[in-house]
């Protein structure tokens, strides 16, 4: 049996999109026969902490246990590690993946933003650093085609592999009977005059939340005919003012059931300035819950051929798309109900958990 080390985020204990992919990893790695030891990343422990807003620590202690750990852990065949592109971020993604090369044949490494030809090229430390990084893996894993043609590296020669998201099998079996469930709800809803929206996400600047809240306010102060209510579900990164009516940031979303959660909502709304690809969308797309979003990192793999709602990251356009979706919702719902077929049928053919586990065996060996 081949051995794998899985190092970073996990669920339940963290609830980003990259915890949600390492899980998925690790289940169809055990499927296809290999014997799985998980390392958790230390920065976890930061997201449960009784805090208003995240800190990024070093986690100098818990960094000194996980070298310890791997010093006395037995050679595996090969292991997983997501680089993080901050400036200590890179330096501890330099030194758990050199500790994993003592003990693996081979390193995957996992890229899962679209950022990394514009942090290469930021600064000699950062290209430095990220050409070790790229040079000591065996793989180099980028979530679309689109990462490969945008991120020409040399030290990335030969090594890629596009291994698309997907939802887990479980979710899966849910967001099927929850896209019905969606699909006759629209059919059957009468003009509505509280519209509801959800935003699901880090909490920070650069996730264009501060536009989104700017942009609902001027909506419900200028527009009669409607209001639109947003429930604001992630980490908070920074300290965002929400006392606006209609507003609520209602903590974190925990993994399990989200997919329930999310389907009670009209509408979700992403202003992003950069991204990978986003499980947020992918997990709409399988329910049958418009959205919102700009187009940056891969965001294009999700939309459908002339997909309406994309806007820009300023404040008008994101007004003007929220508009346009709730005039839509309450006046033109066969097409609404013709985008979300469009959007699951999307999901059916690209971001099912079986495609991403016959990719695994596919591209790891």
């Amino acid at each position: 049996m081949k051995k794998v080390l899985l190092y970073g985020e996990f669920t339940p204990k963290s609830t980003t999109g990259i915890a949600y992919m390492n899980s998925i990893l690790e289940r169809s790695l055990i499927n296809l026969g290999y014997k799985v030891k998980k390392i958790i990343e230390p920065r976890t422990k930061d997201y449960y902490k009784k805090r208003k807003i995240i800190k990024k620590n070093f986690n100098l202690k818990d960094f000194i246990k996980l070298f310890f750990f791997l010093i006395f852990t037995k050679k595996h065949d090969i292991s997983f590690i997501t680089i993080s592109m901050g400036n200590i971020g890179l330096v501890k993604t330099a030194i758990i993946q050199f500790l994993l090369s003592l003990k693996s044949h081979r390193i995957y490494l996992y890229v899962h933003r679209g950022d990394l030809n514009k942090n290469f090229n930021s600064s000699i430390y950062k290209k430095f650093i990220i050409s070790l990084i790229l040079k000591n893996a065996f793989k180099v894993i980028f979530l679309s085609k689109i990462f490969k043609e945008n991120n020409k590296i040399k030290s990335l020669e030969d090594k890629v592999i596009i291994l698309p998201n997907a939802l887990g099998e479980e979710d899966c079996y849910t967001s099927k009977r929850l896209f019905n469930i969606k699909k006759s709800k629209i059919k059957k809803s009468k003009n509505k005059k509280i519209i509801n929206f959800l935003y699901f996400g880090n909490i920070q600047k650069e996730k264009g939340i501060n536009n989104i809240l700017k942009a609902i306010k001027i909506i419900n102060n200028n527009n009669k005919g409607y209001r639109v209510k947003l429930d604001v579900y992630g980490m908070n990164f920074e300290d965002i003012n929400f006392e606006h009516d209609f507003i609520e940031y209602k903590g974190k979303l925990e993994t399990k059931e989200r997919l329930k959660y999310m389907s009670k909502y009209d509408c979700l709304i992403t202003a992003s300035l950069n991204e990978g690809l986003p499980m947020i969308l992918i997990e709409s797309l399988s329910i049958g819950l418009p959205f919102i979003t700009t187009k940056v990192g891969a965001i294009e793999d999700l939309l459908i051929n002339n997909y309406p709602y994309v806007c820009d990251i300023d404040i008008l356009s994101i007004k003007d798309k929220i508009h346009q979706f709730c005039i839509d919702l309450n006046n033109n719902k066969i097409k609404l109900i013709k985008i979300i077929i469009e959007n699951n049928n999307l999901f059916l053919n690209k971001f099912e958990y079986s495609i991403f586990e016959k990719n695994i065996k596919e591209y790891i060996y």
